[in-house]
């Protein structure tokens, strides 16, 4: 096997294994540089590369994670932070906030590295720990740092995170925010997001959702409510979030996708994902006409839809979604 084609199956080994390449000498440097210019290969992180088509087929967070590991092994003396340390902590990072590496230095550290693509901070004293094998610092200061750098829509996806996955409580991050927060910029949002917090949000999609719901004025939701399917008794159906209304009737919120029925791996063939999908698709058109039959107003819409704030506005409006405070007890 010639270089080159050792170098293509480290590129297609590597990138399985979720790593970056890193050149093992200068010749094979100038291989990786060559396909960089040809637009073969990309490099996300400086000195790290992987071939473009399957890079750019993973998710924005798998691809961080990736970065992140290759600036590790690139620079083992850093110590990783913010929504960095985010990924590293397993939290859900908005894809907005991933195009950076953040590193904590000190004082008299300087901040010149890889500008453009990495942004230095001081380090806060909270203390280091390793995180997916990498050097981070620590989840409650991470948390406390991302919602203070942060908006409601992107810090309530990674503070429900750290509730959903049980990495700390409500009340720790309330505890630690008021001893580490005092005087901090950013300071109020952080605490105004932490209100929201609710680790029932099943992903980050979900999160920003609720937050744009809240940000229009709206009731907050209740998530993943129960209601008895009535062709089933005794079997519950769930929707992501919705509101119970006076009466009791119920109108349900259903964050909708193509992702959600597709199939993901590499055991069925195209056809059989393909049918697979559709058998998922009638089940959930089953499941809303017997959530129907109750009396509730089921509203779907794409996470496009949601962030389109006047549209998403009259469709809640319309549907009779209470505004805050518009009940009295």
């Amino acid at each position: 096997m010639n270089s080159g084609n050792t170098t293509e199956r480290r590129l297609e080994l590597a990138i399985r294994h979720g790593h970056l390449l890193i050149p093992k000498d200068p010749n094979e440097k100038r291989r990786l540089d060559y396909r960089l210019a040809r637009g073969i290969v990309c490099m996300p992180f400086p000195g790290a590369y992987a071939l473009i088509e399957s890079f750019n087929r993973l998710d924005p967070r798998a691809q961080a994670r990736m970065t992140l590991k290759a600036a590790h092994t690139l620079h083992p003396g850093w110590t990783f932070c913010l929504f960095s340390a985010a990924v590293a902590h397993g939290l859900q990072v908005p894809q907005e906030l991933l195009s950076r590496t953040h590193v904590a230095i000190s004082l008299s550290e300087s901040r010149r590295k890889h500008p453009g693509q990495v942004t230095c901070h001081i380090d806060k004293g909270g203390g280091h720990v390793l995180a997916d094998n990498i050097p981070c610092t620590t989840l409650m200061q991470t948390t406390l740092d991302c919602l203070c750098a942060s908006t409601f829509r992107q810090g309530l996806a990674i503070v429900d995170s750290v509730l959903h996955h049980r990495l700390a409580t409500k009340e720790q991050l309330i505890e630690y925010f008021a001893a580490h927060g005092k005087g901090r910029r950013g300071i109020r949002q952080a605490r105004e997001t932490l209100k929201y917090a609710d680790g029932r949000s099943e992903n980050g999609g979900e999160s920003i959702v609720r937050a744009v719901i809240i940000e229009l004025g709206f009731e907050t939701p209740e998530l993943q409510i129960e209601i008895e399917d009535p062709m089933m008794p005794g079997v519950s159906k769930r929707a992501d979030l919705g509101w119970k209304l006076s009466d009791g009737r119920y109108i349900l919120a259903e964050l909708d996708g193509f992702a959600k029925y597709l199939t993901k791996g590499a055991r069925h063939s195209k056809v059989e994902k393909t049918e697979l999908a559709v058998q998922s698709m009638r089940a959930e058109r089953l499941r809303e006409s017997h959530l129907n039959l109750t009396g509730a107003v089921i509203l779907r819409f794409s996470f496009a839809q949601a962030l389109d704030t006047s549209y998403f506005f009259q469709l809640l409006a319309t549907a009779g979604v209470p505004l805050a405070g518009e009940r009295t007890l």
